[in-house]
């Protein structure tokens, strides 16, 4: 019996408030962008699959965010793809941790994958052909956040289907309320908090990113609804928002996995 080659790799599910347009060029489906941990290539599928159902590693709890903040032209040599560059709001120590395990433990089942030092996180959105300035000139700072850990296949032609997942709590999500727009946020700490407190903020409403006021580390959850209510400030002034404020509503929970957790409700 032939034995079953894939062509796969490890990687976070990215989401963010995508433009509707872009420049010409083949463009990655929504379902497909994704950010690479670790590239396995094409290997005999079964004893991947035999070691994933004891997946030995534990991933950040919960999802990072953070906003694209450049495009890319890779690889630097010979470029075929545009792909948008990730600064982190969030701290990247445990994502970068549990990506060096999982390279050993990839290493540690005799696959052969390579690691560079200088990781760097991005997403590809383009395949050429595209025209290099029409995707600078075009690009505009977007918030996105990591979402579950999953195993692709890679199909061809730019299509990727996870085949294998690892669920990872989402840093935040809107929920249903009566009149105004409300999030649960989901955070280890409260710098956590704050930063996809703002990420839910800018999902709905990306210019807010030109007018983040300066970051202080918050000390209490009336800290962090201050911040959020200077940053709708600022934004109204110039050129304004669609929200009021946030309002000084509920309290942190902390949750079964000891993370924590806040009902945002913001007035519109």
């Amino acid at each position: 019996m032939k034995e079953e080659i894939k062509r796969v790799f490890f990687a976070l599910e990215v989401v963010s408030p995508w433009p509707e347009e872009y420049p010409k060029g083949r463009i990655l489906d929504i379902a497909c962008r994704h950010l690479t941990l670790a590239f396995l290539g094409n290997i005999p599928f079964q004893k991947l699959k035999g070691a994933l159902n004891s997946f030995p590693l534990v991933p950040p709890k919960i999802g990072l965010v953070g906003q694209f903040e450049k495009c890319l032209f890779l690889p630097e040599r010979h470029p075929n793809v545009a792909a948008w560059k990730v600064n982190w709001w969030d701290d990247d120590q445990n994502l970068n941790n549990f990506q060096k395990m999982l390279a050993q433990w990839i290493r540690s089942l005799n696959f052969d994958i390579s690691l560079r030092d200088d990781f760097l996180p991005h997403v590809t959105i383009c395949r050429s052909p595209h025209i290099f300035k029409e995707w600078k000139d075009s690009f505009s700072p977007l918030p996105m956040m990591t979402k579950d850990l999953h195993l692709y296949e890679s199909l061809g032609n730019s299509q990727y289907k996870p085949i294998w997942s690892l669920s990872i709590k989402s840093p935040f999500r809107e929920i249903e309320h009566v009149a105004d727009i409300a999030f649960r946020i989901n955070g280890e700490d409260l710098t956590q908090i704050q930063n996809h407190a703002i990420a839910a903020l800018a999902f709905k409403s990306p210019m807010l990113l030109n007018y983040l006021p300066e970051m202080a580390t918050p000390t209490s959850l009336d800290d962090i609804i201050i911040f959020l209510n200077e940053l709708i400030t600022n934004a109204d002034k110039e050129m304004g928002c669609p929200f009021k404020a946030a309002s000084f509503h509920g309290n942190l929970i902390e949750e079964i996995d000891l993370t924590l957790s806040w009902e945002m409700i913001v007035d519109v």
